[in-house]
């Protein structure tokens, strides 16, 4: 099972992502969701994903400065 973290200051997006990972029938699970890049950061350092889903423009850190 891979690990996913979605991070978009849009909750909208959020839970239609997370609801495509659910219903795609992969071998993920979204153990993390962050509204700004610096939550996004924290998700990251303590959850370790394998696989992170960002926004580009986002509050606090940017997704391109995030990844």
């Amino acid at each position: 099972m891979y690990k996913v973290v979605l991070a978009d200051d849009e909750t909208w997006e959020i839970i239609g992502l997370k609801k495509l990972i659910e219903k795609s029938g992969l071998p993920l699970e979204v153990v993390g969701e962050a509204e700004n890049g610096l939550a996004a950061l924290e998700e990251i350092e303590n959850k370790k994903p394998d696989i992170l889903v960002t926004d580009i423009r986002m509050p606090g850190l940017s997704g391109l400065d995030l990844l």
